[in-house]
């Protein structure tokens, strides 16, 4: 990761790590392992500075509240970060949250692109945030040197709908996230097991919202319910943006079905609780109707659980011949494909055996340094 630019010989590069302050899903665990990897290459193969706001993020409801929070992140992304990048002497900056700077006064810009969501369902967000988005983020990323996706689908979909991004889109696989085992149980996961009162468990990890598909889940549980006395343990926040939070639609669901019993709701768990929860179900269930990436799938791989993904978006481009797959719209698809993994004992230890190979693929030490040479490369051919 050399470049001629750096006197040390060192690629200098700064990250944009504010969002480490907002963030709480999977835009936090890729920013964070990113930044696992870059600090044991700091001094050795890279030159690296952290980037962050000393004003505390907003977390209240007020409308001024919020109100200030954007007006501190424009600030933030438009003025101070250039500045900082400018000044610290960088070759490279990174912004892993879509938001790179419009102004460019020297560094090389690399910008991480998650998906194509706001393109493929604009009804999942505010009107007034898309049309900000739309406006600074996109025109920032015309001029950024690359883009990066974390999967083909991404890069596909994110083509389909921006022409300026052609020739920037570099793809990405990311790995599962680190998690230290061996941790007792937090109260909140000790209270949904034992909810669960021993019984076997189908296990879906995620935030509730819309696109997670899991109303259509709860239908399938429903039919296999039927002929196997098996709970479904449902581990995640509601999300909290109205636009696209389908805690109202799950609880209907429930209800309409008379599930109440039969499914378990962990609520937020600390990352510590993963390893119990995933070891202990009997398949890991991902109805998504949209994913860029799908983080879960390499986790339940690690902790050799069968998996039946949504035959669409990026799932098994990630999950190969590893996963079983199913329509998402279709109670009867998604049902018959977890029934065959909960039946056959032949059929799981061979997807077991599968994702243990397919997930070895998969690392953040890969994905750090393949974005280091990304950047590398986007310093050398401008130079």
């Amino acid at each position: 990761m050399k470049t001629a630019t750096s006197s040390s010989g060192l690629l200098k590069i700064g990250v944009d790590v504010r969002d480490l302050r907002l963030a709480s899903t999977g835009t936090k665990t890729y920013l964070d392992e990113l930044l696992k990897v870059f600090r044991t290459l700091n001094g050795s193969e890279i030159d690296l500075l952290e980037f962050n706001s000393s004003w505390k993020p907003y977390w209240g409801h007020s409308k001024w509240g919020k109100g200030w929070e954007h007006i501190q992140f424009f600030i933030w992304k438009q003025i101070t970060l250039p500045l900082k990048t400018f000044f610290s002497g960088r070759d490279v900056l990174i912004c892993t949250d879509y938001y790179v700077p419009l102004i460019k006064l020297k560094a090389k810009h690399l910008v991480v692109f998650h998906d194509a969501l706001f393109f493929d369902h604009p009804e999942y967000y505010n009107p007034i945030w898309l049309k900000l988005f739309k406006w600074i983020a996109l025109p920032a990323a015309r001029k950024a040197d690359v883009i990066i996706a974390p999967s083909q689908f991404s890069k596909e979909r994110l083509l389909l709908h921006e022409k300026g991004f052609e020739g920037k889109i570099k793809v990405v696989y990311q790995g599962r996230k680190t998690i230290v085992e061996g941790v007792t149980p937090s109260e909140a996961a000790q209270r949904a097991l034992a909810k669960l009162n021993g019984k076997p468990y189908v296990l879906h990890v995620g935030v509730l919202e819309k696109r997670k598909n899991l109303a259509f889940l709860i239908r399938a549980m429903h039919e296999i319910r039927k002929t196997h006395d098996i709970k479904l343990l449902l581990v995640g926040r509601p999300n909290p943006k109205i636009f696209n939070n389908s805690e109202k639609e799950i609880l209907e669901t429930i209800v309409e079905l008379n599930m109440q019993d039969h499914v378990v709701f962990a609520g937020y768990v600390p990352d510590e609780d993963l390893p119990v929860l995933y070891k202990g179900a009997l398949v890991y269930a991902f109805p998504s109707i949209y994913e860029g990436f799908g983080i879960p799938i390499l986790e339940a791989f690690h902790y050799q659980i069968p998996v039946a993904v949504a035959n669409n978006s990026c799932l098994l481009e990630i999950g190969g011949s590893a996963v079983s797959s199913f329509n998402p719209f279709d109670v009867v698809s998604i049902k018959n494909s977890l029934l065959n993994l909960i039946e056959s004992n032949t059929l799981r230890e061979k997807q077991i055996q599968e994702g243990r190979l397919l997930s070895t693929s998969f690392s953040w030490d890969k994905s750090a340094r393949e974005m280091g040479k990304i950047a590398a490369d986007a310093v050398h051919l401008h130079a």
